[in-house]
């Protein structure tokens, strides 16, 4: 037999590289914490399905009791993949867990989209269910829910996520959880806003585990998961929470570790332009949101001689031709840009205008203007504003013409207006006015000042009334968290209208319902026969009368509707209120409280 050695140098160098290929392979074979977050969506997908099979097979003969069961963990398998599903397939999310109410086009009036997903289901679940028609009806509903799903599954083998874009999907889902959550706009029927707040919280802690993410950020996590498992689980619970102490505890410092962590791993925030800066570090930040998403590409930016300009045309007489009308006229600043009038005068002889006048404080941080909507950009506005014969009566061709004569305005758009060969032009004068309106945005309220981190800014009964506002007197459903507005969070990209029933007078013994029906005159789609947008809470204090048609005086007033159950809580015949009819039983000590909180949403900033 015959040895044959081997050098040690040879044999140490073939270790070495054998060393090394396996490193290599497995490196190769070890996914990145994106794909793992993939192989976790589709995990929770697949058991979505499930779910909702399981619960359609038996949905038929199941008792009432088990229908609550079935959907409930179909609600539990949703929102660990909401954070996905909202974020790349929002049409899907919609049909799944969208408002239960119908939708149709402009260009197609007659064609209604009915609701569909979970919060239709849930009508169903949480009604009475001994009849044969309800439990068909819950049947087709879980098979329209499985074809969004199948569709979802389809999707799944062509979609990346990427690391930017899986803490960008979570944050946006922490945002949706304390508005739409919290406030059970999610849960409408069933009160499981808290039991379902825990399990987006502790998704948002296992979709950044495979992040390694720090000690702090889980603990975070944990703590929140525990105030609201805390709380319990019951209609009481609800209405009890103490959404207050939970945002400044627990949910402001959560995603302040969020941000941490991504900035400890380099992972870059998305470049999105959006109404919130994807690098804020809460929603409550003073610079949280961005003005320019709700504005043209073509916006004039705001430079110190652009607003001079417009804060000038504001105050302007020559925009209304001979009337001696200005913007301020109407929007006065003292007032907090209204009038303290149900309505004003028409420039048209013997005629009022139609609507009350608005509040210009945060009208550049909304997706739309006018209360139905018609314009999405406030350049859009003003040039409807001024050249309508009852409110400005202005010629655009004669206002530019009467500027011109007057040196100042044209040292002031030519400051303003650089590198235009002309400067003053009906559009500069359009672009001027609307970047002054965007700088009137006001976010520095007491409240605000209490959500970043003072919490000796509002008392007692102010915190009352929040926890009230976001919670039983269900407020915060409609006039979302932190704008108060009814721009839709996360995004707050469109904008939602309500049906309220609204009545002509304060006649609660002879009520009739006001005449004006709102955007259906725009399409006449039936749903939104007297609907009109939400608009802001903030700054009320100093803005009456209320409501579209200043019918009402004080803000106890507006209350006492609301917990009436609206026009239909009058006795109105409001077929499409969107407003719940049932009386929400609040007593005097809590209208009281509602209204201190509304008064903690005066801004302090001027």
């Amino acid at each position: 037999m015959i040895f044959h050695s081997v050098r040690p140098q040879a044999l140490g160098r073939f270790l070495a590289l054998s060393v090394a290929a396996l490193l290599f392979s497995f490196t190769i074979l070890r996914k990145t914490p994106s794909e793992e977050v993939k192989d976790y969506y589709e995990a929770h997908l697949g058991r979505l399905q499930e779910a909702v099979i399981h619960f359609r097979e038996t949905s038929a003969s199941a008792s009432a009791t088990s229908l609550k069961a079935s959907f409930m963990a179909c609600r539990a398998e949703y929102k660990r993949v909401e954070f996905a599903i909202e974020y790349y397939y929002p049409n899907a999310a919609q049909r799944l867990n969208g408002a239960a109410l119908p939708e149709a086009e402009p260009s197609e009036p007659e064609q209604v989209i009915p609701p569909t997903g979970f919060q239709v289901l849930e009508e169903y679940v949480y009604g009475p269910t001994d009849d044969r028609i309800t439990r068909d009806l819950i049947g087709q509903e879980l098979e329209n829910m499985l074809y969004q799903i199948r569709y979802l599954q389809g999707q799944a083998p062509s979609l990346t996520f990427s690391d930017a874009e899986v803490f960008d999907a979570v944050r946006l889902n922490l945002y949706r959880l304390a508005t739409k959550g919290l406030s059970g706009f999610d849960s409408p029927v069933a009160f499981a806003s808290l039991p379902e707040a825990a399990t987006t919280l502790e998704g948002a802690g296992e979709v950044l585990k495979y992040f390694a993410p720090s000690a702090s950020y889980r603990r975070q996590v944990q703590r929140s998961v525990a105030a609201v498992q805390a709380a319990g689980t019951s209609v009481a619970s609800f209405n009890g929470f103490d959404r207050a102490a939970f945002l400044v505890r627990y949910f402001n410092p959560l995603l302040a570790a969020l941000q941490q962590v991504q900035r400890e791993q380099s992972i870059p925030f998305v470049q999105a332009r959006r109404a919130i800066r994807p690098s804020a570090v809460s929603y409550f930040a003073a610079d949280a949101f961005d003005p320019i998403f709700f504005a043209p590409t073509d916006a004039a930016p705001a430079t110190p001689a652009v607003l001079a300009l417009g804060k000038a045309l504001f105050q302007e007489p020559v925009l209304s031709a001979q009337s001696g009308r200005t913007c301020a006229s109407c929007h006065i600043p003292s007032r907090a840009y209204t009038d303290g009038l149900k309505v004003n005068k028409s420039l048209l002889p013997g005629v009022a205008l139609e609507r009350n006048t608005p509040t210009l404080l945060n009208a550049g941080l909304q997706p739309v203007q006018f209360y139905d909507g018609r314009v999405s950009f406030l350049e859009d506005q003003i040039h409807e504003v001024v050249s309508n014969k009852a409110e400005m009566g202005g010629h655009f061709d004669k206002v530019t013409s009467a500027l011109r004569r007057k040196k100042s305005y044209v040292k002031m758009f030519t400051q303003a207006f650089t590198n235009d060969l002309m400067p003053l032009t009906e559009r500069n004068i359009r672009k001027a006015l609307a970047t002054y309106i965007r700088s009137l945005g006001r976010l520095n309220s007491r409240f605000d000042q209490y959500m970043r981190g003072d919490t000796t800014m509002l008392t007692g009964p102010e915190i009352s009334g929040f926890n009230l506002f976001m919670g039983k007197a269900k407020c915060g459903t409609c006039h979302y968290m932190p704008l108060f507005n009814g721009s839709v969070p996360p995004l707050y990209s469109k904008v939602e209208y309500e049906v309220l029933g609204v009545p002509a007078s304060t006649d609660t013994l002879q009520s009739t319902l006001d005449k004006d029906q709102g955007k259906y005159l725009l399409h006449s789609i039936a749903h939104q026969q007297y609907a009109f947008k939400t608009p802001t809470v903030r700054n009320t204090t100093r803005t009456a009368p209320y409501m579209h048609n200043g019918v009402y005086q004080s803000l106890e007033e507006v209350i006492d509707f609301y917990n009436k159950g609206g026009g239909l809580g009058l006795g109105l015949n409001v077929p499409t209120q969107t407003l719940g009819e049932d009386k929400l039983g609040l007593s005097p000590t809590e209208k009281r409280a509602i209204v201190s909180f509304i008064n903690s949403l005066t801004d302090t900033t001027e």
